[in-house]
């Protein structure tokens, strides 16, 4: 029985014939206005030292990438999609004095333990100077249980950006940050044209993309780039309104935004094949032919491109390996 249940999580038809009603069940959910899932349940596994490692890692992904300080923030108004079942790097912004207020939307409600979030803004709370805490305390009431201040921070679920007439009602953003949220839509064009419209001149978008499979099929032992071979209809069905990789590569992101008039920095994170844990660090714009990640990532897409679907097959190769990024867009003044 176990041979048999590895065989078929190795085997392409079954991934996608799974997918499929995966998706036909979690839109159905959606659509009967249940927007829970596990989709962006970050913590349920984590310890909390994994907790408080991952909500400062990506804090200081934006500063650090972002080129901010902590000063530098100071008053700025910030929209986060798809903080998941944490609004942790929310506090964090809240606590160094950006903003009034933070918005947070999130199309699913991520599944969560309640206590066990609360002892992750508690440690939090902990590790912050007194000036940065007395904000934080501001913001969120951890007495008993979690009372957000909803003049500080507001929590938005069960809601495309693009269709949330809460957010045409705020002053523009200053910031516009996300952590692998833009590649779960499966056509992101309203959304980017949405945010673009909620930022303000000379604001700043910073998003995290995951460009990869998602561990789909790459984590079932088949080629990561396997989802690139599918057509488009059977792929649609696969993925669209259930938070499934959208296929939309490095260049499409570059577009969009240089099309917005932004002036547009990206910095690659991750490629197929790579071995171990987190990002390439530090990010890189520019690929090193001669590092052995690449040569590794170049020699799988060779094995494979002949299968790839025709608007995949004519991409460069340097677009193909590339399976993350970090997005940096700068609005005009």
């Amino acid at each position: 029985m176990t041979k048999l249940r590895d065989l078929a999580k190795r085997s392409k038809s079954i991934i996608i014939a799974y997918k499929i009603y995966d998706n036909w069940r979690i839109t159905r959910r959606f659509r009967g206005g249940n927007p829970e899932s596990l989709h962006g349940s970050t913590h349920l596994t984590r310890t909390l030292d994994e907790s408080l490692d991952y909500i400062n890692a990506q804090f200081e992904d934006y500063l650090q990438y972002g080129e901010m300080t902590a000063a530098s923030l100071r008053g700025k108004r910030i929209f986060e999609l798809g903080f998941g079942d944490n609004v942790g790097v929310a506090l964090k912004f809240l606590a160094v004095g950006a903003a009034q207020k933070i918005v947070c939307l999130d199309k699913f409600y991520s599944k969560r333990d309640e206590a066990q979030q609360r002892t992750i803004y508690l440690a939090l709370r902990e590790s912050l100077s007194q000036d940065d805490r007395s904000r934080f305390d501001d913001s969120i009431d951890l007495k008993n249980g979690i009372q957000f201040n909803p003049e500080r921070l507001q929590c938005i679920y069960g809601v495309d950006v693009e269709n949330c007439k809460e957010l045409s009602l705020v002053e523009p953003f200053d910031l516009i940050v996300s952590r692998g949220a833009i590649q779960d839509i499966y056509e992101p064009d309203a959304a980017l044209t949405a945010m673009d419209r909620m930022l303000a001149k000379g604001g700043s978008v910073l998003h995290k993309i995951d460009l990869s499979d998602q561990g789909i099929f790459r984590d079932n032992g088949l080629h990561p780039l396997t989802f690139l071979t599918i057509s488009e209809p059977l792929y649609r069905m696969m993925a669209r309104g259930s938070g499934k990789p959208n296929r939309k590569l490095l260049n499409y992101y570059r577009e969009r935004l240089e099309g917005f008039g932004y002036n547009v920095t990206i910095l690659i994170t991750d490629l197929i094949g790579r071995k171990g844990r987190g990002d390439l660090s530090p990010h890189r714009q520019e690929l090193d032919k001669n590092d052995k990640n690449t040569q590794t990532a170049l020699k799988l897409l060779k094995g494979i491109r002949p299968r790839l679907i025709p608007r995949f097959r004519i991409l460069s190769a340097d677009e193909l390996i590339v399976s993350g990024i970090f997005l940096i867009g700068r609005k005009p003044e």
